[in-house]
């Protein structure tokens, strides 16, 4: 019994420690802005891809689909500027966008704090899966959590 506890507690931790973990990489703000610019390879949701012009391949975590329909959005299979937060993890290169620009039309998404639009005005992150701590849409109004884009696979496009 002794041992059933143990390894209970055990798989309890990991499995917390896995979800933390992936949380961490998962990041709007501010703290490595870049413009970059390259031909969007995939813009199936919940995260597109870009190949920039120096060969790299970007993640491109979108956001809420409300939000997109909201403002008339589309992400075309073309080129694009994107100036947003970017990271690497494990040699995976994500990118938050602040703007995607295509064909002179700019689309907004975060303020140059990182803060997403749709986080933004009635202190509710607008209930639709944008919620500090869980990211399920019980936001207390100052954040926002995983979101949507969690499920997302690495797709060398």
């Amino acid at each position: 019994m002794k041992n059933k506890t143990i390894i209970t507690f055990a798989l309890i931790l990991l499995v917390t420690g896995m979800s933390f973990a992936q949380r961490g990489n998962w990041q709007w703000g501010n703290d490595n802005v870049q413009t970059i610019s390259g031909t969007v390879t995939d813009n199936t949701r919940p995260c597109g891809f870009l190949k920039a012009d120096d060969g790299k391949i970007y993640r491109i975590h979108l956001g809420p689909i409300w939000y997109w329909s909201q403002n008339d959005y589309a992400l075309a299979l073309t080129n694009a500027t994107i100036k947003g937060n970017v990271n690497e993890l494990n040699g995976e290169y994500n990118v938050y966008p602040f703007t995607i620009t295509q064909d002179g039309k700019t689309m907004n998404f975060a303020d140059d704090n990182g803060i997403p639009k749709w986080s933004q005005g009635k202190g509710n992150g607008n209930g639709k899966c944008w919620g500090r701590g869980n990211g399920n849409g019980r936001g207390n109004g100052n954040g926002w959590g995983r979101g949507n884009c969690g499920n997302c696979t690495w797709r060398n496009k």
